[in-house]
């Protein structure tokens, strides 16, 4: 099987007790991998400055990397405080990702990571050449204000809802669009098949499915004092495998991602 992931590869900077680690990172490096080690075929579209193409295709050996140029690499800075909150500064933005139907070609599902309103060129949005599309909302929760990073959700995100088959967000970026919404907390923002998977750090997280009971999921083991960058994005790759290439049902598809999520941690805790 074959998964197309689109979205921005960044460089990070990730500061933890004034201590500055360098990296490359994005939604759309961290989903790749994760598919890797199980396997999947991965066909990985974004855009990189010219100097970064080459350093990060030796991070993603297998993966078939399609880097459109850009003068710059979409930049972060991560400023990590008490409880894991995070403040974060843009330094550079790459230009949008651009479409192109013949991606699709022999993929079995697309896994949008847009890092911000702007990542990726509105084509991405509404044409999914009939592909399940799973999508991280962190992109289309904030937006980028000079250099500051800002809750906000971008209103395409009302009619990119009803197409996609899954959703995750965090606990912060899903009470965010429930107030853009203006819906309950027990509400669902989307009819239809949308599985939704809000994920709240060690403490685990909740599926919600219109019409069906909500299924809760715990980290496995729960792990703290630890760098949680990635984390997310590794957790929406293990479900989206079970449930596409193992076709296991979505309760235990959260709880083996969860179990994959914590190997994760524990193994950057380890230095592995």
């Amino acid at each position: 099987m074959r998964v197309l992931i689109v979205g921005s590869i960044t460089r990070d900077t990730n500061i933890f007790d004034g201590i500055a680690q360098h990296t490359f990172g994005g939604t759309a490096l961290y989903a790749a991998r994760t598919y890797k080690q199980f396997g999947i075929d991965v066909r990985l579209v974004s855009r990189l400055a010219p100097e970064d193409r080459e350093p990060i295709a030796a991070q993603l050996p297998g993966v078939e990397l399609i880097a459109q140029p850009s003068d710059v690499t979409t930049t972060f800075e991560n400023s990590y405080g008490k409880d894991d909150e995070r403040t974060q500064r843009v330094t550079a933005v790459a230009a949008p990702v651009d479409y192109r139907a013949e991606y699709f070609e022999g993929c079995d599902w697309l896994h949008l990571g847009p890092l911000h309103p702007l990542d990726l060129k509105d084509r991405w949005l509404n044409d999914h050449r009939s592909k399940a599309a799973g999508l991280d909302l962190q992109g289309f929760a904030r937006r980028i204000d000079g250099q500051r990073v800002i809750p906000d959700v971008d209103p395409r995100v009302v009619d990119l809802l009803p197409r996609l088959t899954w959703l995750k967000a965090s606990r912060s970026e899903w009470h965010t669009l429930q107030t853009f919404l203006h819906i309950a907390p027990m509400e669902r923002p989307a009819r239809g098949s949308i599985e939704t998977l809000v994920t709240d750090g060690a403490a685990g997280g909740v599926l919600l499915r219109d019409g069906q009971r909500d299924v809760q999921w715990s980290a496995a083991p729960p792990v703290e004092d630890c760098d949680p960058t990635g984390a997310g994005d590794v957790f929406f790759a293990a479900y989206l495998y079970h449930r596409t290439a193992r076709r296991q049902g979505a309760g235990r598809a959260a709880t083996e991602a969860a179990r994959i999520t914590s190997r994760f941690l524990l193994q950057r805790r380890a230095g592995k």
